[in-house]
């Protein structure tokens, strides 16, 4: 993989070629068989762009999707390849603000005829979402921010109105925390996109929560519409969060047998320690 740095992407086979990231977000298509490189990809990350991130310059891989490999990159790019070949074939900025510590380390994922991406940099003061693009053009589809802006303007949805309430005596609303950087996962018989969330910025709710409250959507587990990017439910694993223990770790979708009733559950193990079983169509 040309570094002796962290890595961290999961491979994707299609028709015997793996395709998947190293370092700096490079993208590699892999014979599986002989293990010959058939082409490589460099999207060219700035190297100053390392100090923005909190853990390594690493990508945890790609998504496909017909003739595309489509990835983010640790400068906040989303960008199209032609599978074959590796050329662009779109590349666009997901970044609200390029002036704030934003980043992508996480794999996008494919549902229907959109790709869905979330950020990195809660560490560093920003404001965590997840948008949808268009996997065709790369037009932005929807965002869904995971945490209010300033209560003096306007709400980009409604569901942000009821979370502004849950922050109190807040010093800056300018960048809360709580980005989607890792799991995400997909009910196609629901027709619902489960992402996961994570800390607060900065980490102790004393300082960015004075008054206290749950601090919505921090430490959570969305379940979105993903046609439109509506709030169907949420879950919070520890409220208030002070801790960094985020609700990004993987989330799984199963079939089980509780209390002798078939469930459709989301599983998840986050970060504090809780092993967690929800009805994945309403997040009891």
């Amino acid at each position: 993989l040309q570094s002796t740095r962290g890595s961290e992407a999961t491979p994707i086979m299609v028709d015997g070629t793996l395709y998947l990231t190293s370092t700096w977000a490079r993208v590699l298509a892999v014979d599986a068989v002989s293990g010959a490189v058939k082409w490589r990809f460099d999207p060219q990350v700035p190297r100053s762009w390392a100090r923005r991130l909190c853990c390594d310059v690493v990508n945890r891989g790609v998504a496909v999707w017909g003739d595309r490999v489509i990835f983010g990159t640790l400068d906040g790019r989303l960008i199209s390849l032609n599978r074959a070949s590796g050329e662009v074939v779109w590349e666009i900025d997901t970044l609200i603000d390029r002036n704030r510590w934003y980043s992508i380390t996480g794999a996008p994922r494919i549902v229907k005829d959109k790709v869905i991406i979330g950020n990195g940099g809660a560490e560093y003061g920003v404001r965590g979402y997840v948008s949808a693009y268009a996997v065709d053009s790369g037009e932005l589809a929807w965002r869904f921010f995971t945490v209010p802006g300033d209560p003096e303007q306007p709400f980009e949805h409604p569901e942000l109105q009821k979370a502004a309430a849950t922050w109190e005596g807040v010093p800056d609303w300018s960048g809360l925390g709580g980005t989607v950087w890792d799991s995400m996962a997909y009910d196609a018989e629901q027709n619902l996109l489960y992402v996961g969330t994570g800390n607060g910025s900065p980490w102790s709710r004393d300082k960015r929560s004075a008054g206290g409250g749950d601090n919505l959507f921090l430490a959570s587990i969305l379940a979105l519409n993903p046609d439109t990017g509506e709030l169907v439910w949420h879950y919070q694993t520890p409220t208030g969060d002070n801790w960094d223990y985020t609700a990004t770790q993987q989330i799984t979708l199963a079939d089980l047998m509780i209390d002798g009733e078939p469930r459709k559950v989301l599983l998840q193990a986050p970060k504090n320690g809780f092993f967690y079983v929800l009805d994945r169509t309403d997040g009891e």
